[in-house]
């Protein structure tokens, strides 16, 4: 019997042996695996370009992408920069894509007069100076098609799903033959949107021009990780943007002196060495812009949290001057913009509160807005600078609840009587960026004609947008990548005029930044648990755990790498709930009910546990045997 005990103590010592080496190179393994990853790391994205209807001779890939970035740093306030690799892909698709695209706009498009329209510069310059509103625009001649439908049959018949997971595809067209030689005959691509507030079709634009015909746009994209844009089409909006908006310093671009890549090639011959160079240049500037406004949006400014609170107060000073609670309700709403939020940003946990309050019920405030009231040729204003904008950002803490979330986004929401606001000397519906935002609306904004029974705008749709901004989106255009990216759905898009939604790439953008802030924390978190671990004894009951754990982490960046942003996510949001989960579990180790995961990690303890628990069995059924 002593000699049983004697051997069976020896094996034990010899099993716990194994269990403290299985442990230690184990736990190393995992905590090596988890430490391997930087905490910043490189981007890589490949950009595919698709030429439809181009001469291949007079497409030089090479120098194209010569010409293009092979990088950016983007800021990130939690990471230092983040770097954007780009890698390209260019080819000419088939004939059979083509041509099957032709036919489906020749088949689905309107052909007539007055289908399309330019812009009337000079009638715009002269309202400029008058402040009068006129019909500033031109009707044309030619074929009209809606933009959304063909991008919806790119997404179908052209656009294969591989493309998705590795990068960003910009479809380049060039369809001339829809045209004439003289222009006489142009083609457009139409935009047409219904207000997210009125549910009526959107009839204005800027700087309060009403009746305005449909929006032609060049191209369109955003519901999937491509862009077309068709260089032989055309569009009024670069006319309005080089002539009413030179404040915004739109940059030096080839693509703002010709309407069109047939006006292009009717003046640079593009089978000779300095018409192909012109070419290229007019080529890599569209690209460019895609480059730096849309597939590399910037990342957040500002701290990322699990819980977002949008707050805002809208200061009513309509209901005073012979308006109703009623007539001014329905222009922002609490559930239209949860839900669009909700549905784009899905790993945020949001909430959204819009309180309606009188605006005279806070004296001091509407004095400060009386005294600095102002008067041109355009109406009465307050130039923001002058003093308001700061009085707002320090009273930001008697107005809003900043515990109510990670993050809270507020929101000063002013409904005035006539009064406009203007920063820097241009008029805004909204002002962001800053960590809280300004919106502003009159009776003339909201109302045409000023008329209750005829809403003209709502601001759900503008509040998102300067949420936006304090997220740290910034518009798709500027002066240092051009407005050449203009054409594509998004809430922070100029063009894309009360559009609500974000699109996949500033989705991306976003979820890029998020990933990383919850990485590094899961990474950190981690660690200190881990030596926490080690510090109480190593509580083998918890190593599969542990396993899971840093298996979530691990695969959260594989999912990054195949741009499967949200379920990165996710996969390092659920490791942060584990690990709060297994500190408690260090302590009360007998609490965890779960079972190791059946991994290699963790198959040598349950073995080992055999070992040990077959012989003393077996020992114990021998004694009552006996």
């Amino acid at each position: 019997m002593n000699k049983k005990i004697i051997f069976f103590s020896i094996f034990l010592l010899f099993i716990s042996s194994l269990v403290m080496v299985g442990e230690t190179s184990i736990t190393q393994e995992i905590t090596t695996s988890i430490s391997s990853i930087p905490d910043n790391f490189d981007t890589n994205l490949t950009i595919y370009v698709r030429f439809l209807g181009f001469d291949q001779d007079i497409i030089d890939e090479d120098a194209i992408e010569g010409e293009l970035l092979g990088y950016l740093t983007k800021w990130d306030v939690n990471y230092g920069t983040t770097l954007i690799n780009f890698n390209y892909d260019f080819e000419h698709l088939d004939e059979m894509y083509v041509n099957g695209l032709k036919n489906y706009i020749l088949t689905n498009g309107i052909n007539g007069t007055g289908v399309g329209y330019s812009l009337n510069i000079t009638k715009l310059e002269e309202d400029m100076i008058s402040g009068e509103r006129t019909d500033i625009f031109i009707p044309e001649d030619g074929l009209v098609v809606d933009a959304i439908d063909v991008e919806k049959y790119i997404s179908t018949n052209i656009h294969g799903p591989s493309l998705e997971t590795s990068g960003y595809t910009l479809y380049l067209l060039n369809f001339s033959s829809f045209d004439t030689p003289d222009h006489s005959l142009e083609h457009w691509y139409n935009v047409e949107k219904t207000s997210f507030d009125t549910n009526e079709s959107i009839s204005h634009w800027y700087s309060g021009y009403d009746e305005i015909p449909s929006r032609p746009t060049m191209g369109w994209g955003g519901n999937n990780r491509f862009c077309y844009l068709d260089l032989s089409s055309q569009s009024w909006y670069f006319d309005w943007l080089l002539t009413a908006w030179t404040a915004f310093y739109p940059g030096s671009f080839s693509y703002y002196n010709y309407p069109d890549i047939d006006t292009l090639i009717q003046t640079h011959n593009p089978y000779s060495p300095a018409g192909q160079d012109i070419l290229t240049t007019y080529i890599a500037d569209w690209l460019y812009s895609y480059l730096g406004n849309v597939f590399s949006t910037y990342y957040s400014h500002y701290q990322i949290g699990e819980t977002y609170s949008l707050q805002v107060k809208v200061f009513d000073n309509l209901t005073n001057n012979g308006f109703t609670a009623e007539d001014i309700k329905w222009v922002i709403s609490e559930s239209r913009m949860f839900s669009q939020l909700e549905k784009d940003l899905p790993w945020i946990e949001w909430e959204v509160e819009v309180d309606y309050i009188f605006l005279t019920d806070y004296p001091e405030l509407y004095d400060k807005i009386a005294s600095y009231v102002h008067e041109d040729v355009n109406g009465m204003y307050v130039e923001v600078t002058e003093g308001l904008f700061d009085y707002l950002s320090n009273e930001l803490t008697n107005y809003f609840d900043f515990d109510a979330a990670d993050t809270v986004l507020p929101c000063y929401f002013f409904l005035t009587n006539e009064i406009g606001f203007r920063y820097t000397g241009i008029s805004f519906a909204g002002l962001g960026g800053m960590g809280w935002e300004i919106l502003l609306g009159t009776q003339n904004s909201i109302f045409k004609d000023a008329n209750p029974a005829l809403p003209r705008r709502g601001y759900s749709a503008v509040m998102i947008h300067e949420l936006g901004h304090s997220l740290g989106l910034p518009h798709p255009h500027g002066s240092t990548y051009g407005w050449g990216s203009s054409f594509f759905q998004d809430v922070m898009n100029y063009f894309s005029f009360s559009e609500e939604s974000f699109s996949i790439f500033n989705q991306d953008g976003l979820a890029r930044a998020h990933f990383k802030y919850f990485l590094k924390q899961a990474k950190q978190e981690f660690e200190d648990a881990y030596q926490f671990f080690i510090d109480n004894d190593s509580p083998i009951e918890l190593v599969g755990f542990i396993a899971e754990i840093n298996s979530d982490i691990e695969y959260s960046v594989i999912e990054y790498a195949n741009m499967e942003y949200i379920d990165a996510i996710n996969s390092t949001k659920t490791a942060l709930s584990d690990i709060e989960d297994l500190l408690y579990y260090i302590l009360h180790p007998d609490e965890y009910t779960e079972d190791p995961l059946p991994t290699d990690e963790t198959n040598v303890y349950f073995l080992l546990s055999i070992l040990v628990l077959v012989p003393v069995s077996i020992i114990r059924k021998r004694k009552r045997g006996r």
